[in-house]
Parts: structure tokens; sequence; C-alpha cells
């Protein structure tokens, strides 16, 4: 396993890292049980992999992730979790409510300090309030112990141009940030990556593998719908196997090549896999494991969808 260095935290996390959302929200959607989250846990951290994410709003991922870490030496792994900022009002939430956000995650993760706490899904619209409200009271958690570092996390597929993470890019208030980016979307490699390294702000990768990269049929409708929308031009790939060209080698999947697009870029410190299933897992982890893909194929992906501003994945 790779390892990297998130920024101005110093941490050196692995390049793959394990999350608890995604579709399958750390297996609940399809009955995972608390012992199969303890096995791939187990197996994510023999394999290296040394981040995990979760949030408050993934069910019960965060109490899932505690108990099969509990088992897991503190100081073998960093540890991040999300705050949902809005009330049900769409308002955001108070410095209080902050303050007890964060002392349920200790709670439900049976730990002393989170390494990285995250606004989760922070909207431009209300970035000034939720710097001006909860920054404060992030900090206090900081002196007191509660928490390590302080990051955000986008709304990727309303915020398709990155405009709440260009707002915190451009300022010195937090060490990470999670964003969105795979083959089809690239355009955080311009708007955010360049800001984020010379800040020294951490970039965790997310979405770099979704339904689109993972099931040929809805690859197929998304390619065409760029076509027919003249947003990509007409005969430059084939439409009954948009991405095929990839697999060839020691890349046997479009999955597998998105992982080694997401990892390509230096300035990426980790990319989340959001799988709850030990094969799976096994597969992505040996797809990162491989290094970057071929500078050529980088070459005619960007130049493929390197213009496409639309957040795809899904």
């Amino acid at each position: 396993m790779e390892y990297r260095r998130l920024g101005r935290t110093g941490l050196d996390v692995s390049i793959m890292s394990l999350g608890t959302g995604g579709p399958s929200l750390f297996g609940q959607h399809r009955g995972a049980t608390r012992l199969d989250a303890q096995r791939l846990v187990q197996r994510a951290v023999d394999h290296g992999i040394n981040f995990f994410d979760t949030a408050q709003i993934y069910g019960d991922s965060e109490v899932l992730l505690g108990q099969a870490l509990n088992q897991v030496p503190r100081d073998a792994y960093v540890l991040a979790t999300k705050y949902k900022y809005l009330d049900d009002d769409h308002c955001v939430i108070s410095g209080a409510e902050v303050a007890a956000t964060i002392d349920r995650s200790l709670r439900r993760l049976r730990v002393d300090v989170i390494d990285l706490m995250q606004i989760h899904g922070l909207l431009a619209e209300h970035y000034e309030d939720a710097v001006a409200e909860h920054l404060p009271v992030l900090r206090q958690a900081q002196a007191a112990g509660k928490i390590r570092f302080i990051g955000v996390s986008e709304r990727y597929f309303d915020d398709s141009t990155h405009a709440a993470l260009r707002r915190v890019v451009s300022d010195d208030h937090f060490d990470t940030v999670m964003v969105g980016y795979n083959l089809l979307h690239q355009t955080a490699e311009r708007s955010i990556f360049p800001a984020a390294h010379a800040a020294d702000i951490g970039l965790i990768v997310m979405v770099a593998v979704r339904r689109a990269l993972s099931d040929p049929s809805r690859l197929r409708e998304v390619v065409a719908d760029l076509v027919t929308r003249e947003i990509i031009a007409p005969g430059v790939v084939p439409l009954d196997d948009p991405l095929g060209w990839l697999v060839r080698g020691d890349t046997p999947s479009v999955t597998a090549a998105a992982y080694r697009y997401a990892r390509s870029c230096d300035k990426v410190a980790t990319v989340l896999t959001g799988t709850s299933r030990m094969a799976h897992l096994d597969a992505n982890v040996k797809s990162v494991a491989q290094g970057p893909l071929p500078e050529l194929d980088l070459e005619r992906l960007r130049g493929l969808f390197g213009h496409v501003e639309e957040a795809l994945g899904n």
C-alpha cells in the first residue's frame, strides 16, 4: 500500500481508503451485520488501509465502524467523520448543536478523539454562515482534544462546479477537502487541486467510481446522452463499449481503470472506496496498487471528458 501526506495535517494516509457511505451504506442496504462490518474493516487493515471515513447521516455507519475498529490499535488508523450542518428547515445549525454532534460522534465511534471532523456537503450559499457559526466551536473542540483537524466535503451532485470548495481552498480555515472527481468529471483537477495543493490542504477524493463506471449499461447511457447533446463528439468512442479501450493488461475492468485514474494525480492524498464486499475491496486495492494509468490513456481521457462540467458518476 502506498501512503501519501494528507496536506497540512501531516498524517500519512493510504492511497485507498474505506468509506461507509455510498449506495450500500457500509452494507446496511443489503442487510450486512456487525460481524460483516468487522470482517470488512479487518480486511482493509490487512491491506494496509489506514484511513476510514464515515458520517452521522449514514444510518448506523458510525456505530458499526466504531465497533469494527475497536480491536484495532488507535494509533494504527486515521478516523474521519462528518456532521450535517443544516436542520430540517434548511437553516445552518447553531454552534451549540455542532458541539453536541461532535460528542455524539465520539460516543458512537467509541473514541476519545476524532482525527478529522468535516462539515458534510457544504454548499456555497451557506459558506459564510457556517464558517461564522461553526468554526469557533470546531476550534474549541480542537483545543479540548476532541478533534484534531477540520475539513469540508462538497455536495457533489448539486455543485458540479465545486463552488463551495473554491471558497474553502481560497481561505485558510480548513485542513482538508473531500471532492468529487472521476474520469467522467475532471474539473476539480483544474479548479480545486492546484489551489488546495498551494495551501497545503489535504485532498480526499470521493465518487471515483459510481454506477456509471461500474455498470456497462449505465455507462453506455451516459456517454450516448453526452453525444446526443453534443457535449462530446460522435464517433470518438464506440457507443457499445465507450471505455473498453482501457481494459487491457493489468487493468481488468473499467472500474479498475477508474480507480487508477483517480489516484493518478500526485496531489491526491487518498481515494475513497465505498464497497461493503470483501471481494470488491480486494479488487479495488489491487487496482490502485497497479499505479497511475499510462500517460497516453490519461491524455485521451482528458481529451474526451476534460471539458465536461456536469457532475457525472451515477
